[in-house]
């Protein structure tokens, strides 16, 4: 939607193909108890149009959705969209230079050619469902968060939640009070912040100052865009001095270390027993940190029990823990994530001399200039590709329009210079990717006691950005097209450019 926003200033012609049946991606597919921001919405928005009147500092999933579906129609996106259509393959033709990409519609397949393809699909799109022995056997229902429906039924029913990331944050509390038990399953523990005000309405005082007082909601919005984003980016970067690095990476870290144990430990303080498993002993913000939304208080209740024994199998009823203990379930909510390794490898794109992008981006290790091109690969954009996911806080939407602003830029130029297609050079690509690796050998995604989605099999850290969101926007601001391979575009008789 960023990107048509921009192609559409620019009187750019544009068509975005959706697989769903309605826009507004995982505000859409996302319908689980609970679900909602874990990013201040006021800073998880778009820079332009008029500012949305929350009702919320962290907004819930039909809020966002509306949100979006009143952006879409601000900028006249739906008459670009096509639902339910899905791109099942792609290849460049290198004569024609245009992507010839094939389309599964409601009327069979289809063949649709452009100069420019982008996979706007992102990072978190694809379930990734753990498997167990003997699930085939379990007669209840079973669904991973990401594909929860409507018409489940939760009242009085006992509940298995399968993982303890953001998603389980926010639908176990939801729940807890509805259902007769919720089981946890926890492989890691994870740290929590607390935020004051998590769940409240914003006043009507405070809405009438964001919509009427000039410059209130820009300076809100950085400064919140600031505290959960750049400002902490300083307090991951390892100290080579710091004398506890097992626990911390620098003084700072280990001061919210000390922060947020004490308030795990406030909120166990009548449940000892719950103390040693839900205190982490990787250091905070090594893995994505999550917002406390009464979790802590939700696992004291009489009706939840988290278990950090391994699943050992299913049975017809429930799980069974490798304590040996049956624990019967009617409904069990996998919550396991997602492919985050595919990317838009997954789409069966093919570039330059039969070059496939799953090839390219084998072993789990995905590259790109700027999280967004490709050697090899030309018109090829990856928005919020490799290495350019917010790990240290920030927005998607503020990434969508960084690489938003240098996709059109591009197009731009190469429009005004009559060049018909570019593809990144493998040495500026290279040595990107060789910054980022050792800007990363700095940060704290690196340290080697834990595991995290944001590195690959092999522990390169592939999915977040090592840089601060102010930086990343000077390197997407103005592309330099000189790190870009250039294909001319054909001339008629009279010289003047012919688009092929």
């Amino acid at each position: 939607m960023a990107l048509g926003v921009a192609l559409g200033r620019l009187g750019i012609p544009y068509t975005i193909v959706e697989k769903n049946d309605e826009l507004g991606g995982t505000w859409y597919v996302n319908r689980y108890p609970g679900c909602g921001v874990d990013t201040p919405n006021h800073s998880y928005s778009f820079s332009f149009g008029p500012r949305n009147p929350w009702t919320r500092y962290f907004a819930q999933r039909q809020e966002l959705l509306d949100y979006l579906k009143k952006v879409a129609l601000e900028y006249d996106i739906r008459k670009h969209l096509r639902l339910n259509t899905e791109l099942t393959s792609a290849r460049w033709d290198e004569s024609k230079r245009r992507w010839i990409s094939t389309l599964k519609t409601a009327n069979g397949e289809e063949i649709f050619e452009s100069t420019t393809l982008v996979s706007a699909i992102g990072q978190l799109n694809d379930p990734h469902p753990a498997h167990f022995r003997g699930e085939e056997d379990f007669k209840g229902v079973m669904l991973h968060s990401a594909l929860w429906s409507d018409d489940i039924k939760l009242d009085g029913k006992r509940v298995a939640v399968i993982g303890t990331g953001a998603t389980a944050m926010q639908l176990v509390p939801s729940i807890a009070d509805r259902v007769a038990s919720v089981t946890v399953y926890q492989r890691t523990a994870q740290w929590a912040r607390p935020v004051a005000g998590y769940s409240d309405p914003i006043t009507e005082g405070a809405r009438w100052l964001l919509a009427n007082l000039p410059f209130y909601v820009q300076w809100y919005r950085f400064n919140m865009f600031w505290r959960y984003g750049d400002g902490l980016l300083p307090f991951l970067r390892k100290d080579p001095d710091w004398p506890h690095p097992e626990r911390a990476v620098n003084k700072g870290n280990d001061r919210h270390r000390e922060e947020l144990t004490n308030f795990i430990l406030s909120e166990l303080k009548d449940r000892p027993d719950l103390i040693e498993k839900c205190v982490p002993t990787y250091p905070p913000y090594g893995k994505r940190i999550l917002l406390d939304n009464n979790w802590f208080k939700t696992l004291t209740k009489p009706n939840v029990e988290l278990v950090t024994d391994s699943i050992d199998h299913f049975a017809q009823d429930g799980i069974v823990a490798s304590d040996g203990k049956l624990r019967p379930a009617d409904i069990v909510v996998i919550s396991t994530g997602f492919k985050v390794t595919e990317m838009a490898a997954r789409l069966n794109i093919t570039g330059r001399e039969g070059k496939n992008l799953k090839t390219a981006w084998a072993n789990d290790n995905p590259t790109a200039y700027l999280g967004l091109t490709v050697p090899d690969f030309p018109n090829l954009f990856v928005m919020l590709g490799p290495n350019s996911g917010p790990a240290h806080g920030g927005s998607v939407i503020f990434q969508s329009e960084c690489q938003s602003r240098y996709i059109s830029a591009c197009l731009v130029e190469m429009i005004e210079q009559g060049i018909a297609a570019i593809d990144v050079r493998p040495e500026p690509h290279d040595e990107y990717v060789r910054q980022v690796d050792a800007e990363h050998a700095q940060l704290i995604w690196t340290h080697p006691g834990m595991t995290t989605y944001y590195r690959n099999s092999q522990g390169r850290v592939f999915s977040a950005m090592p840089w601060r969101f102010v930086d990343y926007w000077a390197m997407t601001h103005d592309p330099d097209l000189q790190h870009y391979r250039h294909t001319k575009a054909q001339t008629n008789v009279r010289g003047n450019p012919v688009y092929v």
